[in-house]
């Protein structure tokens, strides 16, 4: 796999999430994940496109990978019943 970029939907400045670098806070507008060697690092892209100064290594360890995708998408299911209630 290649280094693949996720950007986030744009919303305005106030609500983008904050990501905290080397550097101190950024405002966050996607990630980026990279495989490198035995890793997968996760890297916050900065709203003006740019890769911050932090990464997050992960094991590049199916198992741990898949483990944390069903996490994720526990989130977002939750996250979205959440968002479905308060619009009705």
């Amino acid at each position: 796999m290649d280094q693949q970029i996720i950007t986030f939907k744009p919303v305005e400045p106030a609500r983008m999430p904050v990501s905290v670098g080397r550097n101190g806070d950024l405002k966050t507008g996607g990630v980026s994940i990279q495989p490198i060697g035995r890793e997968v690092w996760l890297q916050a892209i900065s709203s003006k496109g740019s890769a911050a100064r932090c990464v997050v290594a992960l094991p590049a360890d199916p198992d741990v990978l898949r483990e944390m995708a069903a996490v994720l998408l526990m989130a977002a299911e939750d996250i979205q019943v959440g968002q479905e209630k308060a619009a009705a």
